[in-house]
């Protein structure tokens, strides 16, 4: 049996929830969607620690999705003694080493070093990947113009978005069961789908399997019209089968 784990569901300012990041569980092992700031205590809320994280993939090169990975590289090696496999999608691994980490990871007690030293890299060429039977297949949605960021479709049943702005076409293809889709509570966003844009651009009937994630602290104002319009907000701790 294999399922997912909202670990958190906060948008990048909120402090009533962690980081918008989740986790796959099968088989016994555990891959994280994303690896944001808070994520050690997002796993302690859950009773785990970094050593029992086997894998992660990147969804995307911002804070609250990958600033988790430096404390994860450094426990994993200099503490627990492992090297946790890291999924990257094509053209993340340029922004996340390059831009983003090789800062404060780059060089250690013993001198230079590389991305490969703390993680086994799988760079992903755009074919689905498995994790313990579980199937993910990943699409460049729409956040940041330019920017390499994705989307995941996991076991032909749920869709997970990633941080973007409305996909309509793209989950419509696809025919999720259920999905787990990025908002904003503002009236806009450049970067983010608002809770208006989803109630115009997606039929009534997709509305009602989709759960709202990556929320503002205000979203209890917002409850009553998204429990009516769609399946609600995305839980912290909220547990979907896969």
């Amino acid at each position: 049996m294999a399922e997912l784990t909202m670990l958190g569901v906060g948008h990048s300012e909120a402090i009533d929830h962690w980081n918008n990041n989740a986790m796959i569980e099968a088989n016994g092992r555990r891959l994280l969607i994303d690896a944001g700031y808070t994520i050690k205590f997002a796993l302690r809320d859950r009773g785990l620690t970094l050593a029992d994280i086997d894998a992660v993939f990147i969804t995307h090169a911002h804070a609250d999705h990958c600033f988790g990975l430096e404390r994860l590289a450094y426990e994993c090696r200099f503490r627990y003694d492992f090297k946790p496999t890291l999924y990257l999608p094509p053209g993340v691994y340029e922004e996340l080493w390059e831009h983003t980490l090789k800062g404060v990871m780059g060089q250690i007690g013993e001198g230079e070093a590389q991305l490969s030293d703390f993680f086994d890299v799988v760079l992903l060429d755009g074919a689905p990947f498995e994790f313990e039977g579980v199937e993910l297949a990943y699409f460049q949605n729409r956040h940041t113009p330019t920017k390499p960021s994705y989307g995941l479709m996991i076991n032909n049943r749920l869709l997970f978005s990633g941080d973007t702005r409305p996909i309509p076409e793209l989950i419509a293809e696809r025919h999720p069961e259920i999905v787990l889709h990025d908002c904003t509570l503002a009236d806009w966003n450049p970067v983010h789908a608002s809770v208006q844009e989803l109630y115009e651009q997606y039929p009534a009937e997709l509305r009602q399997r989709l759960y709202l994630m990556s929320y503002e602290d205000n979203f209890e104002q917002h409850r009553s019209q998204v429990e009516q319009e769609f399946a609600g907000f995305a839980r912290q701790g909220q547990v979907f089968d896969l």
